[in-house]
């Protein structure tokens, strides 16, 4: 399943009710760690990652009592991101995307389409509010369209793509990250 918040609120203690005991959890920009808090306990295993060095600290200090979690200093929408979180597991239960909650839902698709692509997550939660928007005007027009979401929480065709072509879809983040470091 595929759930989509923007109320951090209402995505924490989601997050909280959805991962149940031993699950494997990634979750992309927890932060400070204050969605992490809600369900660590329960987990098996859970791979945070963010790119701030706030976030640094804050999980070095709440991993001192969760010897399940793992935190990766890291932009979500580099390979070498998704290499090193593969070190850890090949698959997930929940994957969770927090990158901003804001109101534009490019990068937050991409990101949660790529990191679902590879984890086959059963359970998708993501938090962003343009998203959200977009999906409650959508009226879907074209039979074709419609199809069997057994798969659950990821998007069986885009992670049917063969592995060594998943730098090639990376490849299109570049443009993104080039962009917001260039001064102007």
């Amino acid at each position: 399943m595929i759930s989509i918040l923007y109320d951090v609120k209402k995505y924490r203690k989601f997050l909280e009710n959805t991962v149940s005991e031993g699950m494997v959890v990634i979750e992309i920009g927890p932060h400070t760690g204050e969605s992490t808090s809600g369900y660590i306990k329960k987990s098996g295993l859970t791979v945070a990652l963010d790119v701030s060095e706030q976030s640094r600290k804050a999980f070095n200090k709440l991993s001192e009592t969760n010897p399940n979690l793992v935190f990766i200093k890291g932009d979500a929408r580099r390979f070498e991101t998704v290499k090193e979180a593969l070190k850890h597991t090949k698959k997930c239960d929940v994957l969770a995307v927090d990158i901003g909650g804001g109101r534009f839902p490019d990068t937050v698709f991409k990101v949660w389409a790529v990191w679902s692509g590879v984890f086959k997550p059963k359970h998708s939660i993501i938090r962003n509010r343009g998203l959200a928007e977009f999906i409650q005007r959508t009226k879907v027009e074209d039979e074709s369209l419609k199809m069997d979401f057994s798969d659950n929480g990821w998007m069986s065709e885009w992670g049917r793509s063969v592995p060594s072509k998943l730098k090639d879809q990376l490849g299109e983040f570049n443009l993104w990250i080039d962009l917001e470091q260039r001064k102007y």
